[in-house]
């Protein structure tokens, strides 16, 4: 956890410094707002938060682990593939 608050910092700190602080507020809004086919990343993130949370029950760690890796591939393949997605990232076809 520390590491991710110290990447968090780190980001809005050269954020702050290059001065992009409305086109970054902007991206953040857009990952998190549904749009006409795509739930918004909120959901996702309670999907891990559940499954995770069950985890802790001793009797449902497999089951909750189970719920997790479908997760983690439904993020994956979701939303027009997430490797096509990188790669025109990549490539600069926005």
């Amino acid at each position: 956890m520390p590491i991710f608050i110290l990447f968090v910092g780190i980001l809005l700190v050269v954020v702050g410094i290059n001065n992009k602080i409305p086109e970054f507020i902007g991206l953040v809004k857009e990952d998190f707002r549904p749009t006409e086919n795509v739930a918004g990343f909120h959901i996702w993130i309670l999907a891990i938060f559940v499954a995770g949370s069950l985890g802790y029950i001793k009797q449902l760690k497999p089951v909750a682990n189970a719920f997790l890796v479908l997760i983690i591939i439904g993020l994956l393949l979701s939303n027009k593939g997430f490797f096509a997605q990188f790669k025109s990232a990549i490539e600069g076809k926005a």
